[in-house]
């Protein structure tokens, strides 16, 4: 009796342990996750509704979503997510309304994160827009500059620590300021009768509003020094176009990665694969196993993380294609090129060679034909290709202000006016199709600049800056092509326009050694030599001293992988006082964009007198 006994007893504990494991594997997600994934959808379906945006308690709906998050889960990660987004959210309020309060209560939000969570990876994001408050809108520099020297001190290890940096020089350096000084004081959350309108003239704007992961903790201390976090793969983004594909990880910190290749099974049951193993990095909790990319050259990408303490992202490709690898920083990613191995020039000579002779390489026609070229005839030329799309790449955007004038200038707006003004010559000169890879306000990620204009399968691609030194005299106006360098005035520029230290541009030249693609080296510098001819002749019609400080080669990220002619303009030094007062003018941003435009009108000429002389 008592061995039965003893037997039932153990068989209930059984019974109830298994229950408690089924009913603990339903229970869904914690409270804190399942509130956040609720105030997440509900942005989302905001940010597709522009109807919503129009009405001021929309927003203040959607943002009071994130802070009752924070306010009944102080203690999770996902108090800090969603402060950073309740302050983006009001931060992006401000910019319609230009109401004072919003932008208060924004650095209120973003300056709680800062103050709980400063071991968060957003940390040091929520800072650097407290900064910039007071750049860009307050125009205030000794409090932003105290703002910017409180983050390189206690975040040196932050993603957007460089670029802190370098906004300080533009700004006259650390000087004296105590970043506590600066340090504006909480503001309460603006009151507003509900349903109060947004001007009509704002109507249909789209804010840039992206929601991140971070965490939360106490005020930071000057001897503080953030945790490390290990790297983590939270998002991943991907571009295509017939014969191209990019694919960028990010990855939040520096990460060691291994790159392999697995042939296509000989029985055809698998095709070939490319993988990248990302070392000692852990897997975002929103990412799924398998991402669907159905285009000519990827049909999908299947994470797994390994028992070895990796995460191995595999490609699946539908052929035998190339591929490059190389990482990025500020945002930290690893970028994968893969290709077709034929731009449109090596398609187009690949095409002209008779079908009759003996089968040969595309590399080896292209030689061929580079063997034959005439002096000044490019191989795009020799291939009869036209050009009839035009990308314009206006420099930063959104978060990224670029470099800083004297008088609180920003580039951002600089490159996007003298972008639009460029557009207009051209749509009225040329029938071409002219796209901007940004018409607003916004940031766009450095790779996803070059990967626009691979997709709509540009023939120029022409990015617009403004340059920067620490030394006020400097003036001039430059402009670059993609190629390796060992000039350390290019890297050091390259350097800067990267979000990156030297030695990482440095790294760099190693990886990309065989990146550029020769076909469109020669029409680079040619389209340079056009352009910076004419924009120093335009400019010094008008005003005096302008200096022609040449084309150079560098290694800027946002031309790497571009499959089109494409150089970087530095119109001029916003950190020279007079060319600043300059081009804060609109008559200087007209002649810089007529200059551009009459140096691509000679390119385009040139080539057309090269391809027919009788012309």
């Amino acid at each position: 009796m008592k061995a039965f006994l003893r037997i039932g007893c153990s068989a209930l504990i059984l019974v109830l342990a298994m229950t408690l494991i089924v009913e603990q594997s339903n229970a869904g997600p914690p409270p804190a996750e399942a509130a956040y994934q609720k105030a997440r959808r509900a942005f989302y379906r905001f940010k597709e509704n522009i109807q919503k945006q129009k009405f001021r308690h929309n927003w203040k709906n959607v943002a009071g979503k994130f802070e009752k998050v924070a306010e009944s889960f102080p203690d999770s990660t996902r108090a800090a997510d969603a402060l950073f987004t309740a302050g983006r959210m009001y931060h992006d309020l401000y910019l319609i309304s230009r109401v004072t309060e919003d932008l208060d209560y924004s650095v209120k939000l973003l300056r709680q994160l800062v103050e709980r969570f400063p071991t968060n990876h957003l940390a040091d994001d929520a800072q650097l827009q407290i900064a910039l408050r007071w750049i860009e809108f307050n125009k205030q520099p000794q409090k932003a500059r105290a703002e910017l020297i409180f983050l390189v001190d206690n975040f040196p290890d932050g993603d957007v620590t460089p670029k802190a940096r370098r906004m300080l020089e533009d700004l006259g350096g650390a000087k004296d300021e105590k970043s506590s000084e600066a340090r504006a004081p909480d503001t309460k959350k603006p009151d507003d009768p509900i349903g109060a309108k947004i001007a009509e003239k704002t109507s249909g704007k789209d804010p840039d509003v992206k929601p991140t992961k971070g965490s939360t903790s106490k005020p930071v201390k000057k001897s503080a020094k953030p945790k490390k976090n290990i790297p983590y793969l939270e998002s991943i983004k991907h571009w295509s176009n017939p014969g191209y594909t990019r694919i960028a990880l990010y990855t939040r910190i520096k990460t060691r990665y291994k790159v392999g290749k697995l042939a296509a099974d000989k029985k055809g049951s698998s095709r070939p694969r490319l993988y990248i193993d990302l070392m000692k990095t852990e897997m975002g909790d929103e990412l799924s196993s398998s991402i669907s990319v159905a285009d000519s050259i990827v049909s999908r990408i299947r994470l797994a993380e390994r028992d070895e303490g990796f995460i191995r992202v595999v490609i699946d490709l539908k052929g035998d294609l190339t591929h490059r690898v190389f990482p990025m920083s500020n945002p930290d990613r690893v970028v994968i090129d893969i290709s077709a191995g034929e731009d449109a020039v090596a398609r187009v000579i690949g095409s002209k060679v008779p079908k009759k002779k003996p089968k040969v390489s595309t590399k080896k026609k292209v030689e061929s034909m580079k063997s034959k070229s005439k002096p000044g005839v490019s191989l795009s030329m020799m291939a009869g290709l036209k050009v009839k799309t035009i990308v314009i790449d206006p420099g930063h955007g959104g978060k990224d202000p670029g470099a800083i004038g004297p008088k609180g200038t920003l580039e951002k707006n600089l490159t996007l006016d003298v972008a639009r003004r460029l557009k207009k010559l051209l749509k009225g000169k040329f029938k071409l199709e002219v796209l901007l890879t940004r018409e607003k306000d916004r940031f766009v990620p450095l790779e996803g600049r070059t990967a626009f204009a691979n997709k709509r399968n540009a023939d120029l691609f022409i990015s617009i800056h403004f340059n920067a030194h620490t030394i006020r005299k400097f003036r001039g106006v430059e402009t670059f092509y993609l190629d390796l360098t060992n000039d350390r005035y290019s890297i050091k520029l390259a350097a800067r326009e990267n979000a990156t230290s030297e030695k990482s541009i440095s790294d760099l030249r190693y990886i990309l050694a065989d990146l550029a693609l020769k076909s469109h080296v020669d029409d680079s510098i040619s389209l340079s030599k056009f352009i910076q001819k004419s924009m120093v002749g335009t400019l010094r019609r008008k005003y005096k001293y302008v200096r022609d400080l040449g084309i150079k080669p560098a290694l800027f990220y946002v031309l790497i992988g571009a499959r089109m002619p494409s150089i970087l303009i530095e119109g001029s030094f916003i950190t020279n006082p007079t060319e600043e007062g300059r081009l804060r003018t609109k008559t200087y941003r007209q002649r810089i964009a007529e200059g551009i435009f009459n140096g691509i009108k000679n390119f385009i000429s040139e080539r057309d007198r090269l391809l027919d002389p009788e012309k």
